[in-house]
């Protein structure tokens, strides 16, 4: 995971004032730093500025972005927050074209491919990405993000300047751009949350990057064009050849995703989805003579109160030990009690600089803090099924998971939206 972040201003002129500028930069960097802890970087042009925290996954030493390239009298620069797991297909396609590269790096591919083929070479990426991409020859801006929004891309325009960062709070960061509430802020976020409309950043003027598609931001004038959309077609194919095809998508999809230079790992919680994960990826490492670490989840106490119910008919722990048995990982059991559940639930608003779905969100969040002792990279089943299966009945009879959501919805305006900046007269 990476940070980007940046602004555009056709009639600006950064350059002449680096220092002030620079400095913008750097704080965005600054508040988004643990997104990318291992290195930073700004660039600064007369019309645009970009800046980049990184976390060092692959070409740990010669990957630092932003990365600039010149090709037939024309200079690019690209910052990127992502994976793109057919890189190396695609570096064999430009190297066949007389490409060269500089780096071992999948954001140099994007790069030398968007200067070879034009915006148009984002439908050729395979992975999670959110890009931002100045065209120093058009003047021109390109914000792009993946096809499902896995990678997060936010924006503002004001006073004839686009504002872009992986995080909202990267935004706040730029001079005369607060944190605003109106009614449709409001609406987002109690009739809503913590799910959110696509597209809105819940503060006022704050936009999102649609998934699939890309901003272009040229001289002043902002469009939006999808890149890719979703069909379906009708099922046609055999039950065998079903299977065939679906056992398939999931392997290479595991595969795919343990592109990195660094050790990596996975979320086990012994359902379906994390036990595929794991299997798949400890019979990979296992070819290269490695073991995989994976880690499982529990709330202190989960075993004397735990009871049955139909969400969940049995504890997780019986079907990890089974998994790693059979798969032979090197498994560690991390905990959480009730007193630092709590205390994360304001760290996860933290994070998303949004209310968020409270336990869940807070206690993954917590537990990614202490697997990050072991592990920068793993691979999980989240959003296929949750990776944290817990019972914790000593929270139950003190509050619901909807009050839950309502007290994090609230410590949030009083967090991020002083009383002078709710606007509830928009209409």
């Amino acid at each position: 995971m990476c940070g980007i972040a940046g602004f555009s201003n056709a009639d600006s002129s950064y350059q002449s004032d680096p220092g002030s500028w620079n400095e913008i930069l750097n704080n965005m960097n600054k508040v988004q730093k643990n997104r990318g802890p291992d290195e930073e970087g700004t660039y600064l042009d007369d019309h645009c500025a970009l800046a980049h925290v990184r976390l060092s996954i692959i070409d740990l030493k010669t990957g630092k972005q932003p990365i600039t390239r010149q090709r037939m009298g024309r200079s690019c620069t690209i910052i990127l927050n992502g994976e793109i797991y057919n890189m190396h297909d695609l570096k064999k396609e430009l190297s066949d074209q007389g490409a060269q590269f500089e780096t071992a790096s999948d954001t140099e591919v994007v790069l030398i491919g968007y200067m070879y083929y034009g915006i148009d070479f984002i439908k050729k990426l395979n992975g999670i990405f959110s890009i931002a991409v100045w065209d120093d020859a058009l003047e021109s801006l390109f914000l792009v993000r993946d096809r499902l929004g896995v990678k997060p891309l936010f924006y503002t325009v004001q006073d004839h300047t686009l504002v872009f960062s992986s995080e909202i709070k990267g935004i706040f960061q730029y001079p005369g751009i607060s944190p605003v509430l109106d009614q449709e802020g409001l609406c987002e976020i109690f009739a809503l949350g913590p799910a959110k409309t696509y597209g809105k950043g819940v503060f006022k003027n704050i936009l999102e990057v649609l998934p699939g598609h890309c901003l272009t931001w040229s001289h002043g004038n902002l469009t939006e064009s999808a890149y890719w959309e979703l069909q379906s077609y009708p099922h046609e194919a055999s039950y065998k050849e079903t299977v065939e095809k679906t056992s398939w998508l999931i392997q290479d999809a595991v595969k795919k995703q343990m592109l990195s230079d660094i050790p990596i790992s996975t979320f086990l919680s012994g359902g379906v989805d994390s036990s595929l994960v794991t299997a798949i990826c400890a019979k990979e490492l296992k070819k290269e003579g490695k073991i995989l670490n994976t880690f499982s989840f529990d709330f202190k106490d989960n075993h004397q109160y735990f009871q049955s119910n139909n969400f969940q008919p049995s504890e997780d722990r019986p079907w990890v030990d089974k998994m790693t048995a059979y798969a032979g990982t090197n498994h560690r059991y991390l905990e959480c009690d009730n007193s630092e559940l709590i205390e994360y639930l304001f760290k996860a608003v933290d994070a998303r600089d949004l209310p968020c779905m409270a336990d869940v969100e807070s206690s993954l969040l917590y537990f990614c803090s202490k697997v990050v002792g072991y592990n920068k990279v793993t691979l999980t089943g989240e959003c296929a099924d949750e990776s944290v299966h817990i019972c914790y009945p000593s929270i139950k009879p003190i509050i619901s998971i909807l009050l839950l959501i309502s007290n994090v919805s609230f410590q949030f305006i009083v967090k991020y939206c002083s009383p002078f900046s709710i606007d509830l007269n928009k209409h």
